[in-house]
């Protein structure tokens, strides 16, 4: 008598079944891990983003916070007020106290920044040297990307304003008597609205 031993193993067609159910969820795994790559990347950008607009924001309300009342002239010898926006196609421009260094006169202790926008990006210059002349130089730091619009408005004798100084006030000069200081808001809105059409609006109060 023939025995006939039967063989354990796939047969042509259940080996195929197996490759497409394998190929399947292989698919499925590298689509589910692109995503999670994706969203990772996503929220990084979205992080680094936050990151920016937050530092921006705290930039310029130090900025206006510590305001000083001292004007300056130009590289063409014209005085400019303490603080000047939306006049002349100016963003923002002001005198600020500066952070006091040890074996600098506090007197000194002044700079003077600028906000601007250029092709979309919003740029922050400061000049060390109030009176300029045409050879004076400045710092500058890109401080956000994809800005359609920075508005301020300018909160003084119980109403608001869209530029400063306010009509009829012109600069009195250099720092000193009270009497002689340029004036300067009690507050001022901060509006940054993004080519998304995203805004941002702060209030900055001044204590002086």
């Amino acid at each position: 008598m023939i025995v006939r031993r039967s063989f354990g193993g796939f047969t042509l067609l259940e080996l195929l079944v197996a490759v497409a159910i394998f190929t399947v969820l292989g698919v499925l795994a590298y689509g589910g891990l692109r995503n999670v790559v994706n969203l990772d990347a996503g929220l990084r950008d979205a992080s680094q983003r936050y990151e920016r607009l937050e530092f921006a924001l705290l930039v310029i309300e130090q900025d206006l916070r510590h305001a000083a009342p001292r004007s300056v002239r130009d590289e063409l010898g014209e005085q400019v007020p303490a603080l000047r926006a939306g006049l002349e196609g100016d963003v923002l421009s002001l005198t600020r106290h500066a952070p006091r260094l040890p074996g600098y006169d506090e007197r000194a202790a002044l700079a003077r920044v600028r906000y601007r926008l250029d092709d979309g990006s919003l740029y922050r210059d400061v000049w060390a040297q109030l009176d300029r002349t045409p050879g004076t130089t400045f710092s500058t730091r890109r401080l956000l990307d994809d800005v359609a619009a920075l508005e301020l408005r300018f909160f003084a004798d119980g109403d608001w304003n869209s530029f400063w100084p306010p009509a009829g006030t012109t600069a009195r000069g250099p720092i000193g008597a009270v009497a002689g200081a340029d004036p300067l808001p009690a507050g001022v809105a901060v509006e940054i609205t993004f080519d998304s059409g995203a805004q941002v609006r702060r209030v900055v109060a001044r204590s002086g």
